[in-house]
């Protein structure tokens, strides 16, 4: 089982993420056809790393190529930790929820 430490004894200059709705508005969600061989033709959805590495860069990894299916003619190709998403998304769901009860507020004094 994979898993990551949420320990705060290994962790240091901890801050809130900033501007999650920015990032998470500038993220594009993508549906595309694999070029791979064992995936060829199917149809999935995602990111594209590229577009990704400017806006959060702590999500995406860069990988040297090997023999197999993602094999190609590139030695490098990059991949995304979307589990890495999920902090960004739920700082992003908080300045919505913040968005929304000032609205709430406003409504109340007219």
């Amino acid at each position: 089982t994979a898993y990551y430490s949420s320990d705060a004894r290994l962790k240091t200059n901890v801050v809130e993420i900033s501007n999650a709705l920015d990032k998470v508005n500038q993220i594009r969600g993508v549906e595309f056809d694999w070029t791979a061989t064992s995936r060829k033709g199917m149809r999935d959805i995602g990111f594209i790393a590229q577009e990704v590495e400017p806006i959060v860069p702590e999500v995406v990894q860069e990988h040297q190529n090997g023999v197999g299916e993602f094999s190609q003619k590139e030695e490098t190709s990059k991949s995304i930790a979307y589990d890495k998403l999920v902090p960004l998304l739920v700082e992003s769901i908080k300045e919505l929820k913040a968005e929304i009860d000032d609205l709430k507020e406003q409504l109340k004094k007219k």
